[in-house]
C-alpha cells in the first residue's frame, strides 16, 4: 500500500512518459516491486505491439530465453540497490530489429528510503558517421568498423586508425562498451545479420557470408549468444 501511495503521490503517471516520445528512440519505463509496469512511454508499447501494458510483466511481452537476463539485472537492482549506468548494448526496436542503445536503470525509493521499484531508460547509442565523427578519440576506429565491419580488421589497424596505443584503446574501448573491439565486431555482425534475417529471403549461408562469419555453423553460434535464440527461431518469429 505504500509503494503504491509512493507512486500516486509522486505522479507517476504515463502522461509523463510523452516527453520520452518526443526524443527519438528513447524508452522509458517504471517497474513496481513485482515488476509489474506502472508507467511507460508509448514507444515501449509499440515495441510490445500492444495498447496497453500498465500492470503487465516482461513475461506477457518477452520470450524466456530472452527475459532470464532481464529479470537477473532488475531482481539484482531490488535486492542490492545498485544501478546499470549506461550499458550499451544490442536492443529489441521492434519486428525483429535490433538497434545500438545505452540502458541505465535505477532503484526508486520510498519515504521510508526502502526500495520499492525500477525506473529506467534506453536510448539510441548514436553510430551515424556524423556521430562518431564526434567522437574525438574512439570516432575513426568505430568509422572503420561500421564501414568495414565483414572484414577482420587487425586491432593494431584501428588503434594506428585512431592514433591510440593498442592498450589505450583496448582500455578505452572497455570503458566505452564494456567489450573489446572483436566483440564489438561480432555485434555489429549480429545485428546486421538480424535485420538482413527479417528483411530478406537469403538462406543462413547467404547471409553468414554476407556478415563476414567464418561459416553458417559459426554465425549460429554467435547469433544465439548475443541475441539469446538461433537464427532459425529469429527469422520464424519475425519474418515480413
Amino acid at each position: 500500500m505504500q509503494d503504491d501511495q509512493f507512486f500516486q503521490k509522486n505522479h507517476v503517471e504515463n502522461h509523463l512518459a510523452n516527453i520520452f516520445d518526443d526524443l527519438p528512440g528513447f524508452i522509458y519505463f517504471v517497474k513496481d516491486r513485482d515488476l509489474r509496469y506502472v508507467a511507460y512511454n508509448q514507444r515501449l508499447c509499440d515495441i510490445f505491439e500492444s495498447d496497453d501494458i500498465l500492470g503487465k510483466k516482461d513475461d506477457d511481452f518477452i520470450p524466456a530465453h530472452i527475459l532470464k537476463d532481464i529479470r537477473k539485472d532488475d531482481l539484482r537492482i531490488l535486492d542490492t540497490g545498485e544501478s546499470i549506468i549506461n550499458r550499451v548494448e544490442l536492443v529489441p526496436r521492434g519486428s525483429g530489429f535490433v538497434d545500438w542503445s545505452t540502458t541505465t536503470k535505477k532503484p526508486l525509493f520510498n519515504q521510508k528510503g526502502d526500495i520499492c521499484g525500477i525506473i529506467g531508460i534506453t536510448r539510441p547509442f548514436d553510430q551515424g558517421t556524423t556521430s562518431l565523427s564526434k567522437n574525438e578519440e574512439l570516432g575513426p576506429a568505430l568509422q572503420l568498423l561500421h564501414q568495414h565491419y565483414r572484414d577482420n580488421i587487425p586491432i593494431t589497424e584501428l588503434a594506428k586508425t585512431a592514433n591510440l596505443s593498442l592498450s589505450s584503446l583496448l582500455r578505452k574501448f572497455k570503458s566505452t562498451f564494456n567489450m573489446t573491439p572483436k566483440e564489438y565486431l561480432r555485434h555489429l555482425r549480429v545485428q546486421e545479420a538480424s535485420h538482413l534475417i527479417v528483411r530478406t529471403t537469403q538462406t543462413f549461408a547467404e547471409i553468414s557470408h554476407h556478415c563476414g562469419f567464418s561459416d553458417q555453423a559459426h554465425f549460429s553460434r554467435e547469433f544465439s549468444r548475443i541475441l539469446k535464440e538461433p537464427p532459425s527461431a529469429y527469422r520464424a518469429r519475425y519474418r515480413i
